[in-house]
């Protein structure tokens, strides 16, 4: 089986020490004004709006808590989910969920 290896490397020649003194450099340049710092630009977005589907998911798991913490007592299930609607469309926003209404055929 060949050996793939690489040859060995040359040592390298060592740099011969300079005779004379090198020529003096020119003038430093002047500096140039500091740029101003550039503030991060965050785009905005809009906020994540929840589907219908999801909103209704969120409801029904927060009236499930709400009868949770009054013992599951029959008799105040729709208070329970009027107050979660309330809740829910407080956080996410009611008018970004509800769709415009739709125009009326003209008659005539």
């Amino acid at each position: 089986m060949e050996e793939t290896r690489k040859p060995p490397r040359k040592p390298r020649a060592k740099a011969a020490a300079p005779a004379a003194k090198p020529a003096a450099r020119p003038a430093a340049r002047p500096a140039k004004p500091a740029a101003p710092a550039k503030t991060a630009v965050r785009k905005k977005t809009a906020p994540a709006v929840p589907s219908q589907g999801e909103r209704d998911t969120m409801v029904r798991m927060a009236a499930y808590f709400r009868a949770e913490q009054r013992g599951f007592a029959p008799g105040n299930e729709w208070e329970d989910w009027l107050a979660a609607e309330a809740e829910i469309d407080a956080l996410v926003g009611a008018a970004k969920l509800r769709k415009a209404p739709a125009k009326k055929a003209a008659k005539g």
